[in-house]
């Protein structure tokens, strides 16, 4: 008996010895993220924690994929790795799994190296506001093949999650660094008017505004 309480106990702590190395934090991740040039090293941060499930994924944990990045099919011509994964999607506002390939990394730094350049060459408006995570965050629907993600919140999911990242990863101010930001996308006329409403109601929501 207590043999199999021992074998218990150490296969239970390998587990968690192994979902804590493969795991990230937010500051690990926004540190990472801010070396990259062309992305808003907040709004990546954002936009992984949402995806992965602040990285404790099975698309994290296996392949290192902190966006969805999907393999197209030059990835998969050029023989570079990948994973299929059951992944939720949304189809006329109805949520299904579906298995998707997507593509596998080594490392976080090998991902945001990807994602940098996706995000350069499939995504230019969001590249354009590299500086504004809110007009970066607008971006994301204006690809070249479409809306980053299926998902008809995304933008409202994003939003919330930059509201619960925002205290760790911005600073004291991050309230008045939210709103500015909501200034500036405004003033350059990033946003979509929907976009605007989600942005005022989290922010108020936030208490800065």
């Amino acid at each position: 008996m207590k043999r199999i309480l021992w074998a218990v106990a150490i296969a239970a702590a390998l587990f968690l010895f192994a979902r804590s190395a493969s795991a990230a934090t937010a500051p690990e991740f926004f540190r990472a993220a801010s070396g990259i040039r062309g992305i808003n090293a907040f709004a990546a941060t954002v936009q992984s924690a949402h995806e992965t499930g602040f990285w404790t994924s099975e698309l994290w944990r296996i392949a290192r994929n902190g966006a969805g990045i999907k393999a197209t099919k030059a990835w998969l011509d050029t023989g570079r790795p990948v994973v299929v994964v059951n992944s939720p999607e949304s189809v006329g506002g109805q949520y299904r799994m579906r298995e998707s390939v997507f593509r596998k990394y080594t490392d976080l730094y090998a991902f945001l190296d990807d994602y940098a350049e996706k995000i350069r060459v499939d995504y230019p408006h969001t590249a354009s506001q590299a500086d504004n995570f809110w007009g970066y965050f607008a971006g994301l629907y204006r690809g070249r093949w479409g809306a980053w993600a299926t998902d008809h919140r995304y933008f409202e999911r994003l939003s919330g999650m930059a509201v619960r990242l925002a205290p760790e990863l911005l600073g004291e101010a991050w309230r008045a660094r939210m709103l500015s930001a909501f200034t500036l996308a405004m003033e350059r006329g990033t946003l979509s008017g929907w976009q605007v409403e989600i942005i005022m109601r989290t922010l108020k929501g936030a208490g800065a505004l």
